[in-house]
């Protein structure tokens, strides 16, 4: 496993050496010019985002609460359906049979 490894460590050495040298300087000058106008671009825009998102989360974490709280209501409230109460009749009765074997 460390064989391999070092193997590695050679193939990256040799081609970086190999391909130091391959792009001409203005052409380097241009791609570090373009790199640097996107991470200024790519900066604003996550300047202007921060706010909002954390509004955005803000919401979401109001909306779940609200969530949170009706379910709970909607348990405690009691106000059963005949349906709701059929299916409970149902499920105690399930419960109470002997599992079958097989």
């Amino acid at each position: 496993m460390i064989e391999e490894r070092n193997k590695g460590a050679d193939v990256d050495g040799l081609l970086r050496k190999a391909l130091a040298d391959d792009l001409p300087a203005d052409v380097e000058a241009g791609m570090r010019r373009r790199i640097a106008l996107f991470r200024e671009a790519k900066a604003q825009e996550r300047g202007a985002a921060g706010p909002a998102w954390l509004f955005r989360r803000g919401v979401w974490a109001a909306l779940s609460l609200l969530l949170l709280a009706a379910g709970i209501l909607l348990q405690g409230g009691k106000a059963s359906s005949p349906l709701a109460d059929r299916i409970a009749a149902i499920k105690t009765e399930f419960a109470s049979l002997e599992p079958t074997r097989r």
